[in-house]
């Protein structure tokens, strides 16, 4: 920000004193640090942008606050919010200036400005001198990895961090989601995992045996992809992972996604499966819940069988003539769309997504192939 887009430097220490005044008062055991010195730095970021300005001498008391701050094991997210405050907190002296006679219509507009730059200088200065203090370990590392690689940037972007990490990437990796607990405490170094949260995830190359790294409780595994496209991956295993967890694909200790490919094709727009559902099956939508049952039991079972009522009564377990009554009682309902291929399919895709999608209001859903 140059000088035609800032408070002059009269306005500058004003302003400067308040937001080292609020600084002081959020961080208390710090406030020493901020002198007269500092003061003249945060006039300087007001007045000028904060362009090249790290080498002031008052920058260094934002420095050794960074320092301070993770020798505490303090999170830096609280030098955010204490540089913030002070700048919200210079506000009223803001107004006040630019109310004063030859003031300018323009100081408080370019004042603002001003006041979120320089915390966002603040805060950059602090940053930097808290994680130069921090020696990060391998296992930080590795999950600094695995964010990495799931953010979908490029290998190029991540290769250093990986080389430092001691993680070679294989050809190809498989995403897993799992519960909390789900994932034993040690694994190979292979294999990335953030283990920590409400959803723990792992990387793993697709040539590892996935199961030996899972302590036998719920978890699923996503597609197997090229490291740039673990997000895909992941994303994928998190679905089947909440189709397990709705009961619409059946629950193991380890379930893949490849197992499940037509649930997944079918849940992929569940506001268009449903109106194919209640399009496709709208003949026996308003019959009574036993009578549609074994209506929609039956028909699934004609839409795929090679033969007629013997074999669909031996599949269903009941008495041909008994298939023979539901069955005519079908062709008055559905009519032609029994003989038309499309409407063939549209029938068996809406059975099978019925199959997963019960009604509340009706009892368990119905036996389809």
């Amino acid at each position: 920000m140059t000088a035609s887009y800032a408070p002059a430097r009269s306005a500058a220490l004003v302003i400067a004193r308040v937001v080292v005044d609020g600084i002081r008062h959020s961080l208390p055991e710090h406030a020493p640090l901020f002198d007269a010195r500092a003061t003249e730095f945060v006039a300087s970021v007001l007045e000028r942008d904060g362009m090249n300005l790290g080498i002031a001498a008052g920058a260094d008391a934002f420095r050794q606050v960074g320092v301070a701050e993770y020798a505490a094991g303090k999170e830096l997210d609280r030098l955010s919010r204490a540089y913030h405050s002070a700048g919200r907190s210079a506000l009223p002296a803001l107004a006040s200036l630019s109310r004063q006679p030859g003031a300018g219509s323009a100081l408080m507009d370019t004042g603002v400005e001003a006041l979120l730059r320089c915390s966002d200088v603040l805060i950059r200065l602090s940053t930097a001198a808290y994680r130069a203090a921090h020696t990060p370990s391998i296992a930080e590392l590795r999950r600094d990895l695995l964010k990495e690689i799931l953010s979908g940037r490029s290998p190029a972007k991540w290769a250093g961090l990986a080389a430092e990490a001691g993680w070679v990437p294989p050809a190809r990796v498989v995403a897993i989601a799992a519960e909390p607990g789900a994932v034993r405490a040690s694994f190979g170094p292979e294999v990335l995992a953030d283990l920590a949260g409400e959803y723990p995830h792992l990387l793993v190359p697709e040539d590892v045996e996935i199961g030996g790294v899972l302590a036998g409780t719920r978890a699923a595994a996503g597609p197997a992809v090229a490291p740039a496209d673990a997000a895909v991956s992941l994303r994928w295993a998190r679905r089947t992972l909440e189709l397990v967890r709705r009961e619409v694909i059946d629950d193991g200790p380890f379930v893949r996604w490849s197992d499940h490919l037509t649930t997944h094709w079918l849940f992929a727009d569940e506001v268009l499966t449903t109106a194919l559902v209640t399009r496709s099956l709208a003949p026996i939508a308003d019959l009574p819940t036993n009578e549609r049952t074994k209506l929609a039991e039956t028909l699934d079972a004609m839409l795929s069988a090679r033969g007629g009522a013997p074999e669909i009564a031996n599949n269903l377990g009941v008495h041909p003539q008994t298939v023979r009554n539901r069955m005519r009682r079908l062709r008055v309902l559905f009519g032609a769309r029994l003989d038309d291929p499309q409407s063939r399919l549209d029938l068996r895709i809406a059975l099978r997504a019925e199959l997963h999608t019960a009604e509340p209001a009706r009892p368990a859903p119905m036996k389809v192939a």
